[in-house]
């Protein structure tokens, strides 16, 4: 059975969908490093994980950049993306190693477009990979 998206997946270039995805991750290792810098150089935990994440980050887009290595580089991303969105979330309640997160403020807002745009784009990209190694070739 096919769905209405696996047509649209298959439609965008799939190099293309890798590199938007190498892109948000950019974005969220910059605003992770930035943050760090101007705010949470002093916490304890949360300071560390900041620049954690941009290495992360790094590294994903390090093997973005590999065929041989895309696929789980791609996983790595993602997983990331969605473990930073967790904790994001997890300090607006009960916190997050001490840490209680206050408000909205437009670094944040950016933060979670890069991290949800990170999600989307590699999920998207390793879908796109797993249809055409499926599809049998033409001829």
């Amino acid at each position: 059975m096919n769905t209405i998206a696996s047509p649209r997946i298959r439609t965008i270039p799939s190099s293309l969908l890798w590199s938007a995805g190498a892109l948000a991750l950019a974005g969220e290792a910059a605003v992770h490093v930035q943050q760090y810098f101007a705010l949470f150089h002093d916490i304890r935990w949360i300071g560390p994980l900041f620049l954690a994440n941009a290495a992360a980050c790094a590294l994903a887009i390090a093997g973005l950049a590999r065929r041989e290595t895309r696929d789980l580089a791609a996983l790595a991303g993602v997983a990331i993306s969605a473990l930073a969105l967790t904790g994001l979330i997890v300090s607006y309640g009960q916190g997050l190693f001490g840490w209680q997160e206050g408000g909205f403020r437009p670094i944040i807002q950016l933060t979670v477009i890069f991290e949800l745009a990170a999600v989307v784009l590699l999920s998207a990209a390793l879908a796109a990979a797993a249809s055409s190694r499926a599809r049998p070739p033409a001829g």
